[in-house]
């Protein structure tokens, strides 16, 4: 079994954890470290604005699995955070997520509103396995 990390360059570089991470096995998985709206310096790009922070989050996820080698179409589970979530956002949520999952075959996805995450102004974070 090989297990290869990955911190590609565009993303923050965190120092207790990776950003990518794969196992080979007869089916590759491809975890990827929840995904926050922040640059590669590690600054909230869209403080407090829901639909912007989710769209830059699903931006950096696709970076993250670019990295190995892989994309959205390969993502079988999806977990997101979201803080002070409310009924009202879901369709909002399900809307901008769906330009980025597979239409023919979306991963499974587990949405949770939560109370914080590690940084202030930080409303999401998502977390993926992938599979080739």
């Amino acid at each position: 079994m090989e297990r290869i990390a990955i911190n590609p360059p565009e993303l923050f570089s965190g120092k207790a954890f990776s950003q990518t991470f794969s196992i080979s096995t007869p089916q590759r998985l491809i975890f990827v470290s929840g995904q926050v709206d922040c640059d590669r310096e590690g600054k909230v790009r869209n403080p407090d604005d829901l639909e912007a922070q989710l769209k830059g989050t699903l931006d950096n996820l696709e970076i993250a699995l670019r990295a190995q080698g892989a994309s959205m179409r390969d993502l079988v589970q999806v977990t997101i955070y979201v803080v002070g979530l409310r009924p009202e956002d879901t369709t909002r949520i399900r809307e901008i997520r769906s330009a980025y999952f597979d239409a023919e075959r979306p991963p499974a996805v587990t949405l949770l509103g939560i109370e914080r995450l590690a940084f202030p102004g930080l409303r999401v974070e998502i977390d993926i396995i992938a599979a080739q």
